[in-house]
């Protein structure tokens, strides 16, 4: 909303919404304290598998998160106005500072003075709080819109209500088929491979971080191209963003994937089972949808997501009764994680057809101009890793000579076929302007 009405160019409707996007904030955090206070509470005590002598821990820590999830709620819409001004370098500033805050945090837990559980919470919850207490700051001297102001405008707050109930109810499945999978698996498998899972998704989430930071810088332009309606510019954007986003996730993950095993040894005393083969399925899952973020940014800025959000919360809640079944007829939980590659799959596919009829696009033309290139390119990359890595057998030289490998190769056929001519030549002045930075001409 906030990019839309930038694109417009309205000020005086720019700042009535982001206050009523803040209150809608704010009885978000409400409602989300009262549920994690009732039916969170009671899942927390009464259904999750805890080991004996750790309850008191859990729940001091899920408090604190419950805690940290309104703090974290109530810094969106700065953090919305920072992004939307196009305030990248100062967003980038703040997640430098909270990864080196979290950093330091693994340090300071060596010395906890209390239950080393409880303390990571507490920590955790500072580090978030500063940082929401430093986006305040900034928008309040930067950003002239975003003063926050509890306002209620029945037209305004029911339009933007109504968006945001759907993106709630789009929010919840996905916790759903994320958390409540964990659940699934905790219940049947236990604590063990829960730890599995979440390894997993610790390395996907780090790998990720590199694709959305990209993909939040594109997000401005989606909305302001499709408000301002210049449809070309905004299919051309959705093209580049889905292609690039793709081969920055290609680049991280493929070397990760033919040495999953050998990194989590590095990483962990005691690898659990499973977690090489829940990362390398959650990988892939990542490559389907890093390629399709795009899709969905385009969905929020045409603002008709009811049908959307229901079809996608539908096709996402398919994960649990899958898991469970699986689980049920004891079939290794490894096919959980396929069945979800599968599904991001089957959403992709509905995003194409779905969304780009609506900004003009032909969903032919995109599959023939930009995934048949793109599945080129990574059963190119996935090939020449899996050549290089069946050679190997010495660990170390195996992650180095795969992860060099894969690298310049995928960067090779990304420039030869995974890039338009006018993309090319930009890459090509970059390099040269590189080039002339790092080795100037001798002056005579």
């Amino acid at each position: 909303y906030l990019n839309f009405w930038l694109g417009k160019g309205d000020t005086s409707q720019l700042k009535k919404v982001f206050r009523i996007c803040f209150t809608i904030h704010v009885a978000i955090s409400f409602l989300i304290l009262l549920l994690g206070e009732t039916i969170g509470l009671w899942i927390m005590n009464c259904t999750l598998n805890i080991p004996e002598g750790r309850m008191f821990a859990a729940n001091w820590v899920y408090q604190i998160s419950v805690l940290s999830a309104c703090v974290g709620i109530l810094g969106v819409p700065f953090e919305s106005a920072i992004i939307a001004k196009e305030k990248l370098s100062i967003y980038a500033y703040i997640s430098i500072v909270e990864a080196i805050l979290k950093l330091l945090l693994v340090f300071l837990l060596f010395h906890s003075p209390i239950d080393i559980l409880i303390y990571y919470a507490i920590l955790i919850f500072a580090v978030n709080t500063i940082v929401l207490v430093w986006k305040l700051l900034y928008c309040f001297k930067k950003i002239d819109f975003s003063r926050p102001k509890i306002l209620f405008s029945k037209k305004e707050t029911k339009e933007i209500g109504k968006f945001t109930s759907w993106s709630l109810f789009g929010q919840i499945a996905y916790i759903g088929s994320t958390t409540g999978l964990n659940m699934v698996i905790n219940v049947f498998l236990g604590v063990t491979i829960n730890a599995a899972v979440g390894i997993a998704n610790q390395v996907n989430t780090i790998v990720y971080n590199f694709v959305g930071n990209f993909q939040t810088s594109f997000n401005p332009q989606l909305i302001q191209t499709y408000s301002s309606n210049n449809l070309p510019e905004h299919r051309i954007l959705i093209s580049r963003a889905s292609r690039i986003s793709l081969y920055l996730l290609l680049l991280l993950a493929v070397p990760i994937i033919f040495n999953a095993d050998f990194i989590l040894d590095i990483w962990l005393v005691d690898v659990p089972e499973y977690a090489s083969s829940f990362l390398i399925a959650i990988l892939l899952c990542s490559i389907v949808e890093a390629y399709g973020a795009p899709l969905w940014m385009s969905m929020q800025a045409i603002g008709q997501i009811k049908i959307y959000q229901i079809v996608v919360s539908s096709i996402n809640a398919l994960i649990l009764p899958v898991a469970y079944l699986l689980l049920l007829f004891g079939i290794s939980p490894v096919w959980i994680f396929v069945a979800k590659v599968f599904i991001a799959i089957i959403l992709y596919l509905y995003r194409v057809v779905y969304i780009l009829p609506k900004v003009g696009g032909v969903p032919t033309t995109y599959f023939r101009e930009n995934i048949l290139r793109s599945l080129l390119i990574i059963s190119s990359s996935f090939f020449i890793a899996w050549g290089v890595s069946s050679s190997l057998s010495e660990p170390w030289i195996k992650l180095i000579v795969t992860t060099l490998v894969s690298v310049i190769f995928t960067l090779f056929v990304i420039y030869i076929w995974g890039l338009t001519q006018s993309e090319k030549l930009f890459v090509t002045n970059k390099m040269k302007d590189i080039k002339h930075r790092c080795f100037p001409k001798t002056l005579e």
